[in-house]
């Protein structure tokens, strides 16, 4: 019987579970809280579902016969990738389950914030009533947004951006022209985009070229009546430097799914500035997206111990290490 390792506490009974049993698994729910704890966990594992907690390269070193790592989600930053290609490991990610549940929250962030729908409930529990407090309030049709990356995700948030008459710009280093063009959007260098969006939202993966990729410079190109919205990663996001912009009033709101810290220290300041809303890092959820989660990742696991590499292979280097696998059809 296969051992599958799940590395953080999950529901009792996940989507991915059925699936398994089909192709003889014993699934292990974890609950591993340093990397001490996730190398007990998982020593013996073979195969590793991975949400939040970092499974590093002394983690990917110690396992004995783990044949495939899952990241249960799109990003895949908490696992360390080339340890595990170095150790003929395939690592898998589920890229397709939530573009639709994050276009959706984006478009929750602009128009609650354009509307200061929270900042309105917030003065009315304090006993007010005054809608010129919330002013400014400008006309969506007279707004620009700018999308930072336009992959899935971007691209569904276009589509409901345009039914409320937004000007949409878009800078992405990885697509033509032409592509934007054909969904109506602009693209631009990401100055252009900085300094002339009224929101600013976030769709890039996180990498080592782009974790802090949003900091002073950034901030200081900005509008000072811009919102910075982020439902991708955290750590694209310098938070010390958009304290301070907030603070200085360099750019007027930001509306934030994801943060550095998951959960964020209490001490933290965006915890209870005005000008700041905060969601749980709850944008990929719906009942729909999650029960499509843990269905991709019981399969690609089921692939794997069938004899063929996952479809969703992101070290496609693992291959040549693996002449035991077949190519997905």
């Amino acid at each position: 019987m296969y051992k599958v390792v799940t590395t953080d506490v999950l529901q009792p009974v996940i989507p991915e579970e059925a699936i398994l049993k089909e192709v003889g698994v014993s699934l292990v729910y974890g609950d591993a809280k340093t990397e001490a704890d996730l190398i007990e966990l998982t020593r013996d594992a073979d195969a590793i579902i991975n949400y939040l907690a970092p499974v590093t390269a002394k983690v990917i070193n110690s396992l004995k016969r783990c044949r495939i790592i899952v990241r249960r989600g799109i990003g895949y930053d908490s696992v360390d990738v080339s340890a595990a290609t170095a150790k003929g490991i395939p690592v898998a990610n589920v890229p397709e389950y939530c573009t639709d549940e994050v276009a959706d929250h984006t478009m929750a962030l602009i128009l609650s914030t354009a509307r200061k729908v929270v900042t309105g409930r917030s003065q009315i529990r304090s006993g007010g009533w005054d809608f010129k407090q919330l002013l400014p309030i400008p006309a969506l049709k007279d707004c620009t947004l700018g999308l930072v990356g336009f992959g899935k995700i971007p691209r569904a948030v276009v589509k409901r951006a345009k039914c409320f008459g937004l000007n949409i710009l878009t800078s992405d280093p990885f697509i033509p022209a032409e592509l934007a063009s054909e969904h109506g959007v602009k693209l631009v260098s990401l100055e252009e985009l900085l300094s002339t969006s009224d929101f600013v939202s976030i769709h890039v993966p996180l990498t080592n070229d782009t974790r802090g990729m949003f900091s002073k410079r950034e901030f200081a190109l900005m509008k000072s009546s811009a919102t910075l919205i982020n439902t991708a990663r955290g750590p694209l996001v310098d938070e010390e430097a958009l304290i301070e912009a907030l603070q200085d009033g360099r750019i007027c709101f930001a509306a934030l799914d994801v943060m550095t810290q998951e959960p964020p220290t209490l001490d933290n300041p965006l915890r209870g500035m005005d000008n700041v809303t905060l969601t749980p890092h709850v944008a990929w959820y719906s009942e729909h997206s999650v029960r499509i989660l843990g269905e991709k990742v019981g399969q690609e696991i089921a692939r794997v111990f069938k004899g063929y590499f996952p479809k969703s292979l992101v070290n496609p280097e693992v291959i040549k290490l693996r002449p035991d696998l077949k190519p997905t059809d």
